[in-house]
């Protein structure tokens, strides 16, 4: 049976919305540009049932999934047809709070809207992010960076110690919002060009970790962390500049990163450390609190990680 949700229309009408199926696809209106194929929303629907919306009147739909593969945030990951842009984003967080989730978020990595269109359904700001990029690697990077006694070596996720060892250092490095669940991690590692190391104490202890993807000439570090009883020691500042040696030895020429804006100690490493801001790839997330839970402000927690 298709869940159908409804909310009114500037008309004084009501939209009828139903949850989007893989047999509903044929009947959307995808523009020729869009960011998504037909191919390309059957297999999220595949992979995410149930978190997406249609309006039959117009063909206009919005995409859903897990944010980050949690199953208490949910994620809008697309929104197509501009008759019916903002009723589909209110029937998507009613949807959100009637299957329990806690959080509903939208990022805006591609398309940019008014403030206000995500104020009207009750959504608030919640991170502004915003990006980095070292666009030549100096030749100091060229050899090893002394890790004052850590021994560093591939996680593997398959270990389950070293798996729960991984989730315990990020769940305490990062806010709750960032979060990588065990179904992320898993996915993460798999994307071609991915390699997770963690770094051991001499006793052995997993005191953090970073996340980098390399692909020729270009590198990402897209996680870096420490475990919170450590920072402070510049710890951050060895593993951000490990990150950067091992993508030039992999061949980067280049290496972005991203941030939050409030994270003020992360800001003031990577730009002590030559990067750049690169401010067209900037973008904010918005998010609205449901089950009645407020917006945690650990959020914009100041640390040593990303």
């Amino acid at each position: 049976m298709t869940d159908s949700l409804r909310a009114p229309a500037p008309t004084g009408h009501d939209e009828e919305f139903l949850v989007l199926a893989p047999s509903d696809v044929r009947s959307l209106r995808v523009p020729w540009d869009a960011r998504y194929s037909r191919q390309d929303i059957i297999d999220l629907l595949r992979g995410e049932p149930g978190l997406s919306l249609w309006n039959p009147r117009t063909g206009g739909y919005l995409l859903g999934s897990r944010w980050r593969h949690r199953d208490e945030i949910a994620n809008v990951v697309d929104i197509v047809g501009p008759a019916v842009a903002d009723q589909l984003l209110r029937a998507f967080i009613a949807l959100c709070t009637g299957r329990g989730f806690e959080l509903a978020v939208v990022a805006e990595y591609s398309e940019r809207r008014r403030s206000s269109f995500y104020f009207a359904a009750g959504m608030d700001v919640i991170e502004d992010i915003i990006v980095y990029e070292l666009g030549k690697i100096p030749p100091e990077y060229d050899r090893p960076v002394d890790l004052g006694g850590l021994r560093v070596a591939e996680i593997d996720i398959d270990d389950e110690r070293e798996f729960e060892e991984l989730l315990a250092v990020d769940h305490a490095a990062f806010p709750w919002l960032w979060w990588n669940s065990e179904g992320e991690f898993r996915n993460y590692a798999a994307v071609p060009g991915v390699t997770i190391e963690g770094f051991r104490e001499p006793g052995g202890k997993l005191v953090g970790y970073i996340g980098t993807t390399s692909l020729g000439s270009w590198g990402h570090l897209d996680r870096i962390a420490v475990d919170p009883e450590m920072q402070g020691r510049g710890l951050g500042r060895t593993l951000l500049k490990y990150s950067i040696y091992r993508m030039k030895a992999q061949g980067a020429r280049r290496v972005a990163l991203s941030t939050q804006l409030s994270n003020r100690v992360s800001r003031a490493l990577y730009e002590s450390t030559g990067f750049r801001r690169s401010r067209a790839h900037d973008y904010r997330i918005y998010g609205r609190a449901l089950q009645g839970r407020e917006l945690p402000g650990s959020w914009s927690k100041e640390s040593d990680e990303q």
